[in-house]
């Protein structure tokens, strides 16, 4: 069984390092990347997530 990850972080280089990590690990299906977590929502709505890897400090911003 495959575990259904997405990624949430505002930095690119970030973002592009863990997915190549989580690419090079059998159990784990990456199924998308956002910059923010406004951009989850919709991905939710289309797809089974299991697990977030979430950027633990983000700029704030007044739409999250």
């Amino acid at each position: 069984m495959k575990i259904n990850c997405v990624i949430i972080d505002d930095e690119p280089l970030a973002r592009e390092g863990l997915a190549n990590y989580i690419r090079e690990i059998d159990f784990l299906n990456l199924v998308g990347t956002c910059e923010n977590p406004l951009e989850l929502l919709p991905l939710l709505d289309r797809q089974s997530v299991d697990l977030i890897f979430l950027d633990i400090q983000m700029p704030k911003n007044e739409r999250y």
